[in-house]
């Protein structure tokens, strides 16, 4: 490991051996990783209280979106991303997917929709989605800068 910053700073320009990393700066990995791994805890308690929380009902598909990847210079593959109205107490929402499918999706299809009952433009398609970031991103990013600081305290 040494033998590799000791090469990153040769190649940066910088002289003499590598004492290693400043304590304070390691202290401050560890702060930062467990802030992320608690934020993590929190979004996934979050989440689940959203989920028990919610109502399933049946919504149906009124428009389909279609977009092309960046990468389909042609147009050959189209991305399609449907648009699904349900009703709660009488009023329509509309909610557009969050990820495209690549078989058109027919217009007047049912498609399950879970919702807030105290404010159904929080809703998700799907029996089991729910709206929002995913906790495992902070847990990734936490446990690899622990792991990280740890092993670079040795």
């Amino acid at each position: 490991m040494v033998n590799i910053i000791n090469s990153i700073f040769l190649i940066s320009g910088k002289h003499g051996a590598f004492t290693g990393v400043p304590p304070s700066v390691m202290a401050g990995f560890v702060v930062v990783s467990t802030a992320l791994i608690i934020l993590g805890v929190y979004l996934s308690k979050k989440r689940r209280a959203w989920y028990e929380h919610s109502i399933l009902t049946q919504g149906e598909i009124v428009e389909v979106s279609k977009r092309y990847d960046r990468s389909d210079r042609r147009g050959q593959h189209p991305i399609f991303f449907p648009v699904v109205s349900f009703s709660v107490n009488g009023r329509q929402f509309k909610i557009e997917a969050d990820k495209g499918m690549s078989m058109l999706s027919q217009i007047g299809q049912k498609m399950q929709v879970r919702y807030n009952p105290e404010n159904p433009y929080e809703s998700a398609l799907g029996e089991s989605n729910i709206p929002g970031i995913k906790p495992s991103v902070f847990f990734a990013l936490g446990a690899g800068l622990l792991i990280a600081s740890l092993l670079l305290m040795l």
